[in-house]
């Protein structure tokens, strides 16, 4: 999953594979969890690992981005 979706995280980089999660662009996880029955990367897999949507964040970067918010990395001074 994570070689499929760019091998790092998208927004600062980081490629250490224990930080690394998938983010849904759309803010539809949950229903995707919901769908697939927790199989997530298994639907994702099945139907060729699809571009739009997806992407791959470290733990930091998908909480700080969690509810709307934008991730520090993003925030210029």
């Amino acid at each position: 999953m994570v070689e499929a979706y760019g091998g790092a995280c998208s927004c600062c980089g980081i490629s250490e594979i224990k930080f690394l999660t998938l983010e849904h662009q759309n803010g539809d996880g949950q229903a995707h969890r919901a769908l697939t029955k927790m199989h997530v990367y298994r639907d994702l897999k099945k139907r060729g690992w699809p571009q739009e949507g997806y992407t791959v964040l470290c733990m930091n970067c998908n909480f700080a981005q969690r509810f709307g918010h934008r991730c520090p990395h993003k925030i210029t001074e």
